[in-house]
């Protein structure tokens, strides 16, 4: 049910606001995605806790004063930030960028377009917000950590399942027929994900993400050959050692170029099959970027194939919301992963393929969900 709201407010004046504050949050996001690069920064910390203090402005002005207690909550964090009791890192982006979430949600059912959140779970949340504002450093990340459990239950360690379906029915949902090649790229790929826990069940994700995505596009890579690719792309990391791969601390100058070899070892070996040169090709290029910064010939996007433009983005995505040893060693909120990779369009990842991959994502929210 919407949540009640004044009768007396003209129809025009919510309009307005509504307008305002959704070109407001979507600034807020970013500057919270911009704040985890550079946490010291004070200028952005003050233009976000302006366009909060704006939005808290706002609700009052039209009357709507049943929501001040979550802006208020926000801004007591921030508050925090900006007198240096509190330090930004990115479990308090995460925090900051799911309230904001909440927000909208709420903003939205009062004006009747959504459901309303739970009045006791925004309740809890506030209270929540203004306990990590005022809390000693000793108990910080403890509240933390709870706080970002209770906003978005999904971020934990745990085993991520894909359905009971095998990969030959995945397959087959998709178009592509399991011949003897991809039935053994698909035992190489399983293989590759026992080498370590991180990797357990990507291989199908990636999959019906890729494939997916490709269709929405109108499968401009031939379905049988970037299956192919899903399943060998990162088939080089299984062969580094296990303490460069489970590396918690930053990795040095050669570490990271052993790391960055691995598309090389699996294109030279699919080179020996000349049936699957497109996939080797995608293999190659997944880690070029849409402006020349990746690797490992720092391409630019017209000169990278579309398989490997759609993988990239495919492949980032299941990076940033699964485990990684040498990241995050957290599953992190779908929410944040989205926001970094739109953030990222023209830079790192293709305008064209961060369109597809949020179409894919409204066509297909369960995608999001894996």
């Amino acid at each position: 049910m919407a949540l009640a709201r004044p009768a007396d407010i003209p129809q025009d004046l919510l309009e307005d606001f509504r307008l305002d504050t959704h070109e407001q949050l979507p600034r807020c996001e970013q500057l919270l995605i911009e704040l985890e690069q550079h946490p010291g920064d004070s200028a952005r910390l003050r233009e976000l806790f302006r366009r909060i203090h704006t939005i808290k402005g706002s609700l009052g002005y039209v009357g709507l004063n049943q929501l001040l207690p979550l802006p208020q909550a926000i801004e007591d964090v921030l508050g925090g930030l900006r007198e240096g009791d509190l330090q930004f890192d990115s479990l308090l982006g995460d925090i900051l960028l799911l309230s904001l979430d909440q927000l909208r949600k709420l903003i939205d059912a009062t004006l009747g377009l959504v459901e309303a959140p739970s009045p006791h779970q925004i309740t809890s949340q506030c209270q929540a917000l203004q306990a990590l504002a005022n809390a000693p450093a000793s108990r910080q990340s403890e509240i933390r950590r709870t706080l970002l459990q209770h906003l978005d239950p999904s971020t934990r360690l745990q085993p991520v399942a894909v359905g009971n379906a095998p990969l030959q029915q995945l397959l087959e949902s998709h178009g592509v027929a399991m011949d003897a090649d991809l039935l053994f790229f698909s035992e190489l790929m399983s293989a590759g994900e026992h080498r370590s826990p991180y990797w357990h069940g990507r291989g199908l994700r990636l999959l019906d993400l890729a494939l997916s995505m490709n269709e929405i596009a109108g499968s401009p890579v031939e379905p049988e050959q970037l299956a192919a690719a899903v399943c060998l792309h990162d088939l080089g990391m299984a062969f580094l050692p296990l303490e460069l791969l489970h590396k918690e601390s930053e990795l040095s100058r050669e570490e990271r170029r052993q790391m960055q070899s691995h598309p090389r070892q699996a294109c030279e070996l699919l080179k020996r099959m000349p049936a699957w040169n497109t996939a080797s090709e995608i293999i190659l290029q997944h880690q070029e970027h849409a402006d020349g910064s990746g690797y490992p010939k720092g391409l630019r996007e017209a000169e990278i194939h579309p398989g490997a433009l759609l993988l990239n983005v495919a492949d980032t995505f299941d990076a940033r919301t699964h485990e990684r040893a040498h990241q995050t060693l957290s599953k992190r909120p779908r929410l944040r992963a989205i926001l970094e990779i739109n953030n990222l369009s023209g830079q790192q990842f293709s305008h064209k393929w961060v369109d597809i991959f949020n179409q894919t994502l409204q066509a297909r929210p369960e995608l999001a969900k894996l």
